[in-house]
């Protein structure tokens, strides 16, 4: 495994799905994955807070040395939302990565 460690909070994005999980930090993270409540799959990524990719693995994550924009991101999230329901998803801005890692946060909330 990289040595390099996720910014807190990220996302998942889920291959084939417009689902995200969001994870707050890290003892979330070590919840999550040794309950084995999501199943992840080997083609999923997780997205930190500075859009830094991360490949998923039984030892927990890998760095793919990539990142994604905040125009991407903020797709991720608006399909996310669209698939969840929500009305106006083209409406939806996060001037930061941060910030629409909260969107995701908000709508698992409520």
């Amino acid at each position: 495994m990289n040595s390099t460690r996720p910014d807190w909070p990220v996302i998942i994005k889920h291959q084939g799905d417009a689902e995200l999980t969001y994870i707050h930090d890290q003892d979330e993270w070590e919840v999550i994955f040794k309950s084995g409540d999501i199943d992840f799959d080997d083609t999923d990524l997780l997205i930190d807070s500075s859009g830094t990719t991360f490949s998923i693995s039984e030892g927990g994550f890998v760095t793919n040395n990539a990142t994604q924009s905040l125009e991407s991101i903020l797709g991720l999230v608006k399909a996310h939302a669209a698939q969840a329901g929500s009305c106006c998803v083209a409406k939806l801005y996060a001037p930061s990565i941060k910030d629409a890692f909260a969107i995701v946060k908000s709508m698992r909330e409520s």
